[in-house]
Parts: structure tokens; C-alpha cells; sequence
């Protein structure tokens, strides 16, 4: 029975392996021609000779746009088949809190407006000036967690606080404990 559960683990890790593969050359195979076609769709966006009538370069910048949520979503499908294969690297850099704000205002106000609901970006202000983070994941953690607040909102409002943490980790937390102060991130 032991014999059978370790081929069992071994069958389920390479079937594994080659799935991670399989997700990450199809995620390089589909970007080559799509960011053929941001290219093209950002020229014909930018209307160069001034030929195109004003429906037809909206219609560009819908491509263009529908061509860039779809290479975030490659990104994503690639993002997740590291984590499963344990490739992932975390690439930590300062953020400012002001530009996180702005990016996230800029994001989600309009939204937030079109579904007739407040929408409050709460930064105390005791933070400092940056974050030390992988601010591509923490950016893409944030965006997922106010897309589905807003989707599943149907009335009064979405708040973003970011703040100083004061718990919430075990106090032997290898990395926790050992800075010397962390940022709490709640919708």
C-alpha cells in the first residue's frame, strides 16, 4: 500500500511538473502574436495620419484595451504555474504610499462611480513615506480583492485601510518578527 501511495505522489508530481510546463511555454507562445496585435492596436489607437474617424480609433483603444486585460490575464495563468512549480521569485522594491493610492483611485473610483457606491482609500497617516514589497503581486492581490468587493457590493460603499498591523502573525514569524513594522491591508 505504501509502494502504491509513492508512485501515486510520484505520478501526481510529474503530472504536475508538466503541467506547470505546459502552462508556461503556452503562456510565451500566446504573447508573441498578442503583443503583435498591442502594437498594432496602440498605432491605429494613436491615429498618426489622421485618417481614422473618432468611432474607429474607440474602437482601436478597445482592442488595444481587451489585448492588455488579456496579457494580464497570461500573466496571471503564468504567475500561478510558478507558484505551483515553487519558481516564483518576489521582487521587493520601495512603493510610495502616495502612488499606491493614486493607482488604486485610479483604478477603482470610475467603477465605484458606475455602480453608484462609495468607494474610500483609507491611508493612516503614522505609515511613513514607502513600503518595501513585491509591488507587482501586491498590486495584484489589492486589485483582486477590491474587483470582487465591488462586483458583490450592491449598495453603501468599498473601503480600502491600510494602516500599521499590530497582529494578526505568530510572534516566532520568521520575517515578521523581524521587521520592524508591518502594514495591514484591509477591504
Amino acid at each position: 500500500a505504501r509502494r502504491a501511495v509513492e508512485e501515486k505522489a510520484t505520478e501526481l508530481a510529474l503530472t504536475s511538473k508538466y503541467k506547470s510546463e505546459f502552462l508556461a511555454n503556452m503562456s510565451h507562445e500566446l504573447r508573441t502574436p498578442l503583443n503583435s496585435i498591442l502594437v498594432l492596436g496602440q498605432q491605429l489607437t494613436d491615429n498618426p495620419d489622421g485618417n481614422l474617424t473618432p468611432k474607429q480609433v474607440e474602437f482601436a483603444r478597445t482592442i488595444h484595451g481587451a489585448g492588455t486585460d488579456l496579457l494580464n490575464l497570461i500573466s496571471d495563468i503564468l504567475d500561478l504555474s510558478k507558484i505551483e512549480s515553487g519558481t516564483v521569485t518576489v521582487e521587493c522594491e520601495d512603493l510610495l504610499f502616495t502612488h499606491l493610492r493614486e493607482t488604486i483611485e485610479r483604478n477603482f473610483r470610475h467603477e465605484a462611480d458606475a455602480r453608484k457606491l462609495s468607494f474610500t482609500a483609507d491611508f493612516d497617516p503614522r505609515l511613513g513615506r514607502a513600503i518595501t514589497t513585491d509591488s507587482k503581486r501586491l498590486l495584484q492581490v489589492l486589485k483582486n480583492l477590491l474587483s470582487n468587493a465591488l462586483k458583490f457590493t450592491d449598495h453603501g460603499g468599498v473601503r480600502l485601510h491600510v494602516g500599521m498591523a499590530t497582529g494578526g502573525w505568530t510572534p516566532d514569524h520568521p520575517t515578521l518578527s523581524q521587521a520592524p513594522s508591518v502594514v495591514e491591508f484591509s477591504v
